[in-house]
């Protein structure tokens, strides 16, 4: 009887292949063909070691937050209105910031006596 002897891999090498797997978009059976490994079973195994977001990965936020997407159970509904809420809260920060550059030019024009923005109406 001949035993079956499992082939292991070296700390770098798994995350050199998970690395790969986040960032190419490649499907697990795909990744695992392209680095010779026998079974994609693998790299699920060494995602559960090496979370997307482990800082022994060094991924960008790009390919976290597209991995986070992927395993988050949420709907695609949900998903859209955490957007909707983020891209609200943005628009407020930058009416706010707006507002607060408008009265910094009418406060300088009023201190220094001059004309920062075009008025309506002015020609040139």
């Amino acid at each position: 009887m001949s035993k079956f002897h499992r082939k292991t891999y070296s700390e770098s090498f798994k995350l050199e292949v998970l690395r790969d797997y986040y960032v190419s978009g490649l499907s697990m059976n795909s990744t695992a063909k392209k680095w010779g490994l026998t079974s994609n079973t693998y790299i699920s195994r060494w995602q559960k070691c090496y979370p997307i977001d482990s800082e022994l990965l060094s991924l960008s936020s790009e390919p976290i937050s597209q991995g986070q997407m992927k395993n988050d159970p949420k709907s695609r509904e949900q998903i859209l209105e955490e957007e909707n809420l983020r891209l609200k809260k943005a628009l407020e920060t930058e009416k706010l910031r707006s507002r607060a550059f408008q009265q910094l030019i009418e406060l300088t024009e009023k201190e220094e006596g001059i004309s920062i923005l075009k008025k309506d109406g002015d020609r040139q």
